[in-house]
C-alpha cells in the first residue's frame, strides 16, 4: 500500500488519466453492461463515488487552502462566480437551440444523462451537480492543465489545446462516427473550457472556483430538463 500511495504522489497526472480513462469509463461501463438493468444506476453511482474519491485523494494538495478557497468562492468572488454561470448558461441555451433547429439533436452523451434523469432524479442529480464536477475539473484543470509541463509558459495555446480536448471528449461519439453535426456542441464545451479556465488562472488556481461555476451550470441544466 505504501508503494501504491509513493507511486501516486510522484505520478499524479498519470494515475488521475488511468482512473479515469481506463478505470471509470472503460472497465467502469463494462461492469455497468454486465449488472442486471435494474441495478445499473446503483452501480454506476458506486463507481462514481469510488471515482469521486479517488480522484480527490491523488489531487489533494489542490485542497490545501480549501476553507480560504471556498470563502472566496462565496465571499469576494461570488458576484463573479454568479455571472460567469449566467453567461455561459445562456451561451449553452443559443448553442443547444441553434444544435437542435437545424440538425434536429444533441449529444449521445447529453441524451444519455437526460434519459438516466428522467428515471433516477435524485441519483442522476447527485453524480452530474455534486460528483463530476469536481472530478472533471479536477482532471482537465488541475492535472492536465495546470501540472504538466507541456506549453506551462504559454497559457492561452495550452487552454485552447486543453479546451479542444475537453469538448472532444463529450462529444466523443459524434467525433468518432465523424457526425458534423456536432459542432455546435464542440463549441459549447469549448467555449465553457475557455472561459472557467481563464477564471482558474486569474484566482491563482483556486479549484473551487471552475467546480462552483460547473456545479451550478449542471444545476440549470437539468432543471430545464424536467
Amino acid at each position: 500500500m505504501k508503494k501504491i500511495n509513493n507511486y501516486i504522489e510522484k505520478h499524479t497526472i498519470l494515475s488521475s488519466l488511468l482512473l479515469y480513462f481506463i478505470g471509470y469509463l472503460l472497465i467502469g461501463s463494462l461492469i455497468i453492461s454486465f449488472t442486471p438493468s435494474k441495478y445499473q444506476i446503483y452501480t454506476r453511482l458506486v463507481l462514481s463515488l469510488i471515482l469521486f474519491f479517488s480522484m480527490i485523494r491523488i489531487s489533494r494538495k489542490e485542497f490545501d487552502n480549501v476553507i480560504e478557497q471556498i470563502n472566496e468562492v462565496l465571499g469576494t468572488g461570488a458576484l463573479i462566480t454568479t455571472i460567469t454561470t449566467f453567461i455561459i448558461f445562456v451561451i449553452n441555451i443559443a448553442l443547444t437551440f441553434l444544435s437542435v433547429a437545424i440538425f434536429k439533436q444533441t449529444t449521445v452523451n447529453n441524451n444519455i444523462i437526460s434519459f438516466l434523469f428522467a428515471q433516477h432524479p435524485y441519483i442522476m442529480g447527485l453524480i452530474t451537480i455534486l460528483l463530476l464536477p469536481f472530478v472533471e475539473e479536477l482532471l482537465f484543470k488541475s492535472q492536465i492543465f495546470k501540472n504538466t509541463k507541456f506549453l506551462k509558459e504559454h497559457k492561452v495555446i495550452k487552454t485552447i489545446i486543453v479546451a479542444l480536448l475537453f469538448s472532444s471528449f463529450h462529444c466523443i461519439t459524434e467525433i468518432v462516427t465523424l457526425d458534423y453535426k456536432v459542432i455546435f456542441s464542440l463549441i459549447n464545451y469549448f467555449i465553457f473550457y475557455v472561459i472557467t479556465n481563464t477564471i482558474y488562472i486569474k484566482s491563482n488556481y483556486n479549484i473551487m472556483k471552475p467546480i462552483a461555476i460547473h456545479m451550478l451550470l449542471n444545476t440549470l441544466s437539468l432543471i430545464i430538463t424536467i
